[in-house]
């Protein structure tokens, strides 16, 4: 079993590389579109039911936004032999560091993450109501500064998306091919 995850901050682009390299074939998982995944806990682990339609900052540091280990592991397994690229992150992914044989850390700088939020309109409104926005510009050099410290391989996520995928690939070691 192996996977690799594709951590940054939002409007990072670890959607948009879960779907280019779901194209080649490789086996992804968007986080975030995994309910049994990814989902608000409050501090005693909790999960919330019904996040507010427009958190506030209060909120906001009084959840965290938390992987369910058990899922990781079960969507590992599932994924065997194949490695997994998981693309997305959450409050408590350093306690499942050891889950991964790789993570890639995409990095941008807070003009490019505005921008981006600005651009997106996609599933969600993240970035754009309540204060969230305060909050990703709050998290992104603290997320980033963790990420490199943990020893990420480090991709600049502002180069165009088949050069981001490209570094992804040239770093992730190549599977052996599957026999009986």
């Amino acid at each position: 079993m192996s996977a690799v995850q594709i951590a940054g901050c939002s409007a990072a682009g670890k959607s948009a590389i879960a779907t280019a390299l779901a194209h080649q074939g490789l086996t992804t998982i968007d986080s975030d579109a995994d309910p049994h995944l990814a989902r608000f806990v409050d501090p005693q682990g909790t999960i919330v039911a019904q996040p507010p339609p427009a958190p506030d900052l209060p909120w906001l540091a009084e959840h965290s936004w938390a992987w369910d280990p058990n899922r990781l592991d079960e969507l590992i397994q599932t994924a065997a032999p194949a490695t997994l690229y998981v693309c997305g992150g959450a409050d408590n992914q350093h306690e499942m560091a050891n889950r991964f044989t790789q993570v890639f850390l995409l990095e941008i700088d807070e003009p490019t993450m505005l921008a981006r939020l600005d651009a997106r309109r996609d599933y969600h409104e993240w970035g754009h109501v309540g204060d969230t926005r305060e909050y990703l510009r709050r998290k992104l050099p603290i997320l980033q500064d963790t990420l490199r410290a943990s020893g990420a391989i480090v991709i600049d996520a502002r180069q165009p998306l088949d050069q981001v995928v490209a570094a992804v690939l040239r770093y992730t070691p190549p599977m052996a091919p599957f026999s009986f």
